[in-house]
Parts: C-alpha cells; sequence; structure tokens
C-alpha cells in the first residue's frame, strides 16, 4: 500500500471529526516525509505544529506501524548519506543525530561502526593534495589547515594529529619536507 493509499484508507474509517484531523495529519505527515525520512521527533514537531497530542500520537504509531518510521534505521542511513558526501567525525555526526532529536543508545548503535581515522583520511585526502602542491605551502601552514579542516568535521584530537602525519608523508613523500 502506497503512503497516499494508506492517508486515504485511515482518513474514511470513521466518519468522526477526529479521524478527519487524523486523516489530514496523516497527509501532512506523508509530505513531510516525502523529501527525506526523517526521525520520530522530525514528524512529532511537524504534526503536533497543527495537529492535538491524541492525533500526533495516533499518527506516530500508525507510521512506525508501516515501518515508515524507524529511528534506528534513520541513524544509520543518516550516518551513510553524511559520509557520503564527506566523511565526519563521530563527534559531528552524534550533534547532528541529537539536533533530528535521537537517543543516545540509538545514536550511539549507529556511530559504533564508523571507523574514523579511515574517515579522517579521505576528508583530508583531497585537500591535501591540493594544498600540498600549492607553491610555497609550509610543513607548519599544512598541518595547521589541515587540523583545523578535521577538527571542523568532527574529527578528535587524537585523529587529527595521526591523519594529518599520515597525509604529509603520503602527499609530500617525508617527516618535513
Amino acid at each position: 500500500m502506497q503512503p497516499a493509499d494508506t492517508a486515504k484508507h485511515e482518513q474514511t474509517s470513521s466518519a468522526d471529526g477526529s479521524d478527519e484531523s487524523y486523516g489530514r495529519a496523516l497527509q501532512v505527515a506523508f509530505r513531510f516525509m516525502n523529501f527525506r525520512s526523517r526521525s520520530v521527533d522530525e514528524v512529532r514537531k511537524r504534526i503536533g505544529r497543527e495537529y492535538s497530542e491524541p492525533v500526533t500520537q495516533r499518527v506516530l504509531e500508525a507510521l512506525a506501524g508501516y515501518g515508515y518510521l524507524d529511528d534506528a534505521a534513520f541513524a544509520v542511513a543518516w550516518r551513510d548519506a553524511r559520509n557520503r558526501r564527506g566523511p565526519r567525525g563521530v563527534a559531528l555526526l552524534r550533534r547532528e543525530l541529537r539536533q533530528k532529536g535521537l537517543q543516545a543508545d540509538v545514536i550511539d548503535a549507529a556511530l559504533e561502526q564508523v571507523d574514523e581515522d579511515v574517515n579522517a583520511y579521505r576528508a583530508g585526502a583531497r585537500r591535501a593534495e591540493r594544498w600540498l602542491q600549492a607553491d610555497g605551502i609550509t610543513a607548519g601552514e599544512f598541518r595547521t589547515k589541515m587540523w583545523g579542516f578535521l577538527q571542523r568535521r568532527g574529527f578528535s584530537s587524537g585523529v587529527c594529529r595521526d591523519t594529518v602525519e599520515r597525509l604529509r608523508m603520503d602527499f609530500a613523500g617525508g617527516p618535513d619536507d
């Protein structure tokens, strides 16, 4: 059953006014989730702006029952999508998922598979090649720029340190070029 069919089916289940509100709220939720997957909290906030708490709760339960709302699957999909576009550290991914309203245990489960060393290297490799081939960049300037670049992407200091040195060795050919 398609989301629109589900909403129509649910809306016609009763002639009572609360079922009509429920049907409209369900349609709003489907439209909201049409662009990208959403967390339970995001849908709750969106529906809660226009509809009562009982209607909002009923919509959330229905969407979860249909398999459209699953915070654990959302967290994994978010992590994978963000790392595909531009690798990020665990700290930044954790902050983004917290902003989406996910619980700490769901976030921890989604992020336990993240390899920060690999992500940091992938994130820095494109920049390193460009910066190290630029005329006049010193080893100190490279370290400073790359460290800031990686930290802004949520990587820990230890990962930044190791990655900066590894990138310098790989792209510049030596420890103090």
